[in-house]
């Protein structure tokens, strides 16, 4: 796997896994800094910061550890407005994947743009993968980012036991969004389930 900045080559890793190189390379920005999430053991998932491609610490490799696919670490750039029948300022968080659709916010008739924050990212990470021998489906499970400059890297199943739906990827499985004063962070999770027609009732994938 070669890492870029740009045009120039800046690293590179060797995975001990011929598949999943590309999506288990995640960069994301923590303040001024750049960092990336990827998995050059198929067991495992670390840290690195850019762009000296440094480990800086993360899970140890494991022969029944949770084998990662894909990592996604949702960016996003803050946008403040003002509302100009109010003056009243507004928040918003634009994501990258509906900045690339949109791109960068401008003024409108209804409001003007006061600013738009450099690249920021969530504390929280996701990957896709399974148990070792598990790989019917890929499920999802979470990271915690809030110490991963100091290499600090904390998997958990915070949304419970999520299969995903087969060829989707994490970044159109999740959307995000944020209503203050309503709610600070929610995310809209497409999964796949397999229920009985005639009771309605979820089916164990594993009782089958």
């Amino acid at each position: 796997m070669k890492i870029f900045d740009g045009n120039v080559q800046v690293g590179e890793y060797e995975r001990n896994y011929p598949s999943f190189g590309k999506t288990t390379f995640e960069p994301f920005p923590i303040g001024d800094s750049w960092y990336a999430l990827y998995s050059q053991d198929y067991t495992a998932t670390r840290i690195m910061s850019l762009p000296d491609c440094k480990d800086i610490g993360g899970e140890e490799p494991a022969s029944h550890g949770f084998c990662p696919v894909e990592l996604y670490v949702p960016i996003y750039k803050k946008v403040t407005w003002k509302i100009r029948e109010t003056g009243e300022e507004k928040e918003d968080w634009r994501f990258e994947e509906l900045l690339e659709k949109d791109g960068e916010p401008k003024d409108s008739d209804w409001h003007e743009l006061i600013s738009v924050s450099p690249w920021q990212s969530l504390s929280t990470g996701f990957v896709a993968g399974c148990v070792w021998g598990d790989d019917n489906t890929w499920k999802v499970q979470v990271f915690d980012l809030s110490s991963a400059a100091e290499g600090v890297l904390e998997r958990s199943e915070r949304f419970g036991h999520v299969e995903l739906v087969k060829n989707m990827s994490l970044r159109e499985a999740l959307r995000f969004d944020r209503f203050m004063p309503h709610w600070e962070l929610r995310a809209t999770l497409i999964r796949r389930e397999r229920r009985d027609v005639a009771s309605g009732a979820l089916i164990d994938p594993y009782d089958e």
